[in-house]
């Protein structure tokens, strides 16, 4: 007997839900517990799984729909054969011949005469219009820790929805923003002068690492430490003791206060912090790909690590 597949109600004021991304196809084999797809509310992106065995088919919604809650979107079949095509445009699922047969097919002589068809435009997904960003549960995860901004790979033409590998791919594109400011350097260098123990390098990381907490809001972050001969330090959580196991780095601090370099922007891209020390006080210089980080949240970093240099006991705050 065909099972209805209906837009679910996820939450208790939830009219509708966005489909993210369809992880099953029209006429694919599906079991029972099995994600078939993701929808989107405004609490929560959650996978929505079969109730029983059988083959999706005539698959109602597209990825991108706004679809009303109990609407059907799907039906799962008994048999392949029962299998309907899906009303969205969306394929259904091949078979393995399908190769032998466009390989044996004979060509039409007037087929050939006449121009290949345009190609059909892809349909902007209803999100757009209504400023959504479609992503799947992980990247927008992953992009809130590291303060990437989706609707800035929205506008670089970054396709719907945006999974983690579009996360990495944006970010390896693109030259660098820099933004630099001058600190007043007297309570951070009475710190120095008078504590025996105290690690400059160390103590900017916990100021960066305070700071991008404070600005974007997460619970864990890790700060790659490296200097110019390449030697590299991940610190999980230096603002709170180094606290938990070490994750991808946020950011890259280059401390350069022992040198005449005033800054650094490596060619690999990514978001680094460079800490310098002139006659001028403490010149910070935050490099960044605004693919990743957008320009409002890189000011307001520089600003919450000026602050903390220049006044340390906000760090405690």
């Amino acid at each position: 007997m065909p099972h209805e597949v209906r837009m679910p109600q996820l939450g208790m004021v939830q009219d509708s839900g966005v489909i993210v991304a369809w992880l099953k196809r029209n006429g694919d084999p599906v079991t029972a517990g099995d994600p078939i797809f993701e929808v989107e509310t405004d609490k929560a992106t959650m996978e929505v799984a079969a109730a029983t065995d059988g083959y999706l088919s005539g698959v109602k919604a597209a990825e991108g729909d706004d679809v009303p809650v109990g609407d059907l979107i799907a039906m799962i079949v008994e048999a392949e054969g029962d299998v309907e095509t899906a009303s969205t445009g969306a394929p259904l699922a091949e078979p393995e011949d399908v190769a032998v047969v466009e390989a044996t097919r004979r060509p039409d002589p007037e087929s050939e005469k006449q121009p290949p068809p345009a190609p059909l435009e892809r349909a902007m997904p209803k999100s757009v219009a209504s400023g959504r960003v479609l992503a799947s549960p992980k990247a927008r995860r992953i992009a809130t820790e590291r303060g990437i901004d989706l609707h800035q790979l929205r506008t670089q033409g970054v396709a719907e929805p945006i999974h983690v590998a579009d996360l990495d791919a944006a970010f390896a594109v693109g030259g660098n923003s820099l933004l630099s400011a001058v600190v007043d350097p007297t309570v951070f260098d009475e710190i120095l002068d008078r504590s025996r123990t105290a690690d400059r390098t160390k103590l900017l990381a916990a100021f960066a690492a305070g700071a991008w907490r404070a600005t974007f809001d997460v619970s864990s972050v890790s700060v790659a430490i490296k200097d110019l001969d390449g030697r590299r330090e991940i610190v999980a959580n230096p603002d709170q003791g180094g606290a938990g196991d070490p994750e991808d780095p946020v950011l890259t601090l280059f401390d350069l206060c022992g040198t005449r370099i005033n800054g650094y922007v490596p060619m690999g891209g990514g978001v680094t912090l460079c800490v310098a020390r002139s006659a001028a006080g403490y010149g910070l210089l935050l490099a960044f790909a605004e693919s990743r980080l957008a320009l409002s949240g890189a000011v307001a970093l520089v600003e919450e690590i000026a602050a903390r240099v220049e006044n340390p006991l906000l760090q405690l705050l």
